[in-house]
């Protein structure tokens, strides 16, 4: 949508580009609604064979996962405590990221909103490309981790670069950019494949929910303050140096975190 917002402002105001870009997800809602189902059994186009031997091979994943006969243990997990703090340092630079790139882009580039639109949707593509090859990779590999903690740090040098060169040459600038966004991004399917890995399904939904929760918290706190150094500075630069921190700092956390049942158990399995 970024390559075509910038169009739209510019033809039929900021406000109708809200309504215009909200009607796909409100089509898809139903979409989902129609297309989607809960258990392999629900579903019209597997044979009652492929469902019989999906849902035995997801008992078993169960039947290896620590039990947790109630909510308020998983508080206690010392794992999950840490990927809320992990999610919140990398959302505090993806949000800072997404929500100031076109401002950056255009401040830089002296271009028009359509060429802003276009510039801010290119760091996209990469992200695109890496997400899919990151996850396949991770699951075929049956580790989480090692395709986390990488992408994260190298975002996280790459919007340094960014800092460094914001003075010096835009397209430079621009193009760590491009590297961070992959960077950034690329980790999304191995990070949320975690939690169902780690703890059981009578769980592991709220623990998403609660992990996203600290995201969206993150993802607030880094937009603001990109946002504050913007207006106090008038300069991106001490934005770039924000984003970059935290999204080290979420990259160390992982590196650190134990997340098998084997690593780290709730506290009801030790006693």
């Amino acid at each position: 949508m970024s390559a075509v917002t910038g169009y739209l402002i510019a033809a039929i105001g900021w406000q109708m580009t809200f309504v215009v870009e909200g009607i796909p997800s409100v089509i898809w809602g139903f979409a989902w609604l129609l297309l989607i189902r809960d258990r392999p059994q629900q579903v019209s186009w597997m044979s009652a064979d492929s469902c019989a031997n999906l849902e035995h091979e997801l008992e078993q994943e169960q039947a290896q996962l620590p039990s947790v006969p109630k909510l308020r243990v998983v508080f206690e997990h010392p794992s999950v405590i840490w990927l809320c703090i992990q999610y919140f340092f990398w959302s505090a630079g993806v949000y800072g990221f997404v929500l100031w790139l076109p401002v950056i882009v255009k401040n830089g580039a002296a271009r028009g909103i359509g060429a802003t639109g276009l510039l801010s949707a290119a760091p996209y593509m990469g992200a695109v490309l890496m997400m899919i090859l990151v996850s396949h990779y991770s699951d075929h590999s049956f580790q989480r981790k090692r395709f986390i903690w990488p992408f994260l740090l190298v975002s996280g040098f790459a919007m340094l670069g960014s800092f460094f060169t914001a003075s010096l040459s835009f397209w430079l600038a621009y193009a760590f950019l491009i590297v961070s966004c992959a960077g950034m991004y690329a980790p999304y399917g191995p990070f949320f494949a975690i939690v169902p890995e780690m703890l059981p399904k009578n769980v592991a939904g709220e623990v998403m929910a609660l992990v996203n929760s600290f995201g969206a918290l993150g993802g607030f706190v880094g937009t603001w303050f990109v946002g504050l150094l913007e207006a106090r500075t008038g300069s991106s630069k001490a934005g770039f140096l924000l984003m970059s921190i935290c999204l080290m700092v979420s990259g160390m956390i992982i590196v650190a975190l134990k997340t098998s049942a084997t690593d780290s158990k709730p506290t009801s399995q030790k006693a």
